[in-house]
């Protein structure tokens, strides 16, 4: 880009960079040692104004409608300040024009820093910049389409099976959700290795089998900010040769590039049950409600809850040395031959609160195998672990 003359500048509703800045900032993180981490990326050419922003982890660039520009230039801002002003102007648009600008360098002699001018009516603001040669690119070259989803799909199905993401640093590769087309078919999954969530889908454009594992920040970022979009993802090369580590995401006037996490995602399906003889069907209210009652007492600290029989209906029991025993009584059935089984309460109510639809079915096998729980859309399992009562 040419330096910064009088003539460049670029005009822009409040509303819209607002908007616009909300996104970047969820890339960039508030505390950084790196200055230029701490800012925005603008540039300004035949494209129009482009908004970028990067974590090192992730880059998002961000097509914006101006009102009006000149130039061909771009520039880093401090992207907390920019935000700011923008929600500070109301309903007045902004005009933003990079600069050179004169300061004293405390030893008698003058020097040009890079500054960025932004008028907003009557009021004005000089804020320093950064020079967008400083600025970090995630490099490679767009290479093959991997798949399209069309209307929020992928989005969604984030958000079926986010909730299992593991937050523990111990085992890095469950920090995210496993993308993955193999012969048993194309799935989104998530584990920590106490509950576990997959959601199938038909698709996969090339037919080839992969196993991505996208991190925990970029599935936050897909599900805030492009729900209902249609994305397509791509794969990145450097040469001839494809990075498995990386990928393009692209939605109408967004590119998100992403890394992996680099790891193999463990074997999933040998933890989902098949063939389960026993199951329980309840609503899911009830199921909630159930729990809330059955760990109510004492200040509730342990995760332990049993399910049994008794008159052949489903009771839920907590017991805790310290502060007593609880018992709820279900409509549900309990089935004929089923021993009991104990889980982890807050586990379960998560599993359930992330159900759709009123009705649940509780697969069981025995005491020592998982649970599952479906709902109205069969895509998607969910598996809880047994434990010790």
């Amino acid at each position: 880009m040419a330096e910064a003359s009088i003539t460049d500048f670029v005009s822009i509703e409040a509303k819209v960079l607002a908007k616009a800045m909300k996104f970047a900032n969820a890339i960039v993180e508030v505390r950084n040692t790196i200055p230029v981490l701490n800012t925005v990326k603008l540039t300004f050419g035949p494209k129009g104004l482009v908004i970028g922003a990067t974590d090192l982890d992730i880059l998002v660039s961000i097509e914006v409608d101006e009102i009006d520009g000149a130039g061909e230039w771009s520039t880093c801002i401090a992207a907390r300040d920019l935000a700011n002003v923008a929600a500070a102007a109301g309903t007045t648009p902004l005009r933003i024009a990079p600069k050179r600008v004169e300061r004293d360098n405390g030893k008698g002699r003058q020097r040009q820093d890079r500054a960025v001018e932004i008028t907003v009516g009557e009021a004005s603001y000089d804020i320093p910049a950064v020079d967008a040669a400083d600025f970090p690119e995630l490099l490679g070259d767009r290479m093959q389409r991997i798949e399209r989803f069309t209307n929020g799909q992928f989005p969604a199905m984030l958000k079926k099976v986010s909730n299992c993401i593991s937050t523990k640093e111990t085992r890095y590769y469950l920090n995210g959700i496993n993308w993955s087309a193999k012969p048993q078919g194309k799935r989104l999954t998530a584990t920590d290795g106490h509950r576990l969530a997959t959601c199938r889908y038909d698709g996969n454009e090339t037919g080839e089998a992969f196993s991505y594992i996208l991190p925990r920040k970029t599935v936050s970022v897909l599900t805030t900010f492009l729900d209902g979009a249609d994305i397509e993802i791509f794969s990145i090369g450097k040469g001839n040769a494809i990075v498995e580590t990386m990928l393009d995401i692209t939605a109408p006037a967004v590119t998100i590039r992403t890394k992996l996490i680099d790891g193999t995602y463990p074997d999933f399906d040998r933890v989902i049950p098949s063939n389960q003889n026993h199951r329980i069907d309840i609503r899911r209210e009830e199921m909630l409600v159930a729990l809330r009652q059955a760990t109510a007492i004492g200040n509730w600290r342990g995760p332990a809850i049993r399910l049994h029989g008794i008159n052949g209906r489903l009771h839920l029991e907590t017991k805790n040395p310290d502060a007593g025993s609880a018992k709820v009584v279900t409509s549900a059935a309990w089935p004929d031959g089923m021993s009991e089984i104990g889980f982890n309460s807050r586990y379960m109510a998560d599993m359930l609160k992330s159900c759709q639809g009123g009705e649940i079915s509780i697969g069981m096998t025995d005491a020592g195998a998982p649970i599952t729980l479906t709902d109205e859309d069969k895509d998607v399992i969910r598996v809880v672990m047994p434990m010790r009562v």
